[in-house]
């Protein structure tokens, strides 16, 4: 066999081989394990206090009156009620890191002083009564998913699920001279649901700091009042139906496990 033959038998081989080569090495390359996640590390338990402000808007609609009362009939929808003040209290949750990605649940519990006040003028004619009333909301619970984004030890969350909060109230009711009519008072606990945004800062291997936002909105509740008339004495029970709503903005402390 001459040089030359040899030289194209020897072409034609390696022609023959780059494919298998070629394909080998792109097969390689789509098995090669993925580069690992280099950064803090949001996976574990956690434990913090915070604290912040609020503001909430809460109206009631007039289910049944005693007689004593005729000045504001079934039906009668009272003017909102605007609530503000600090709130502060624990919270605790997990996380789960995948790459960036982080998997949580977060539950809280606040004490809040979140007070306001307002007054409705009867609208039945010639009547004149006006109803006086003190607002206060003094919990708030919560348990929600997270889902996040980290950028090493920032993280940018989402969160919802179930809100409960409790409420307290307090009125009085004048006649058209200013007489006090009535002082009636009552308590009450609603469910409903959240949703929030935030910012973690991991400050330290075992500790980060928040930001958040939380949106809650309470499903309407029927609440029953415990009535005094002020010149008979005579006890009477009417009941509202109540809608509300609460807006947080708080920081927080975690120590990360």
């Amino acid at each position: 066999m001459g040089f030359s033959m040899r030289k194209t038998l020897a072409a034609i081989a390696a022609l023959a081989i780059m494919p298998v080569a070629t394909a080998s090495a792109a097969d390689m390359a789509l098995k090669a394990p993925p580069v690992p996640y280099v950064g803090y590390n949001w996976t574990g338990f956690y434990v913090g206090a915070d604290g912040g402000g609020g503001w909430a808007s809460s109206q009631s609609t007039v289910l049944t009156q005693p007689n004593s009362h005729s000045g504001f009939p079934p039906g009668f929808v009272a003017n909102p009620i605007n609530l503000d003040g600090p709130l502060g209290g624990f919270y605790g949750g997990a996380n789960y890191q995948i790459q960036q990605f982080v998997l949580g649940i977060d539950g809280d519990y606040t004490w809040t002083d979140l007070t306001g006040s307002g007054q409705d003028v009867s609208p039945v004619p010639g009547n004149g009564a006006i109803a006086y009333h003190n607002d206060k909301m003094d919990w708030l619970a919560t348990v929600t998913g997270r889902v996040g984004f980290a950028d090493n030890n920032w993280l940018f969350y989402g969160k919802g699920g179930w809100a409960s909060g409790g409420f307290k109230s307090s009125n009085q009711t004048t006649s058209a001279t200013g007489t006090l009519s009535s002082t009636s008072s009552g308590t009450s606990d609603g469910d409903g649901w959240t949703l929030g945004t935030g910012v973690e800062w991991g400050l330290a291997q075992h500790w980060s700091a928040k930001l958040e936002y939380d949106y809650v909105k309470f499903d309407t509740s029927t609440v029953t009042l415990t009535e005094t008339n002020a010149s008979t004495g005579a006890v009477g029970y009417p009941t509202r139906s109540v809608t509300s709503y609460v807006n947080v903005l708080k920081v927080g402390l975690a120590y990360r496990f």
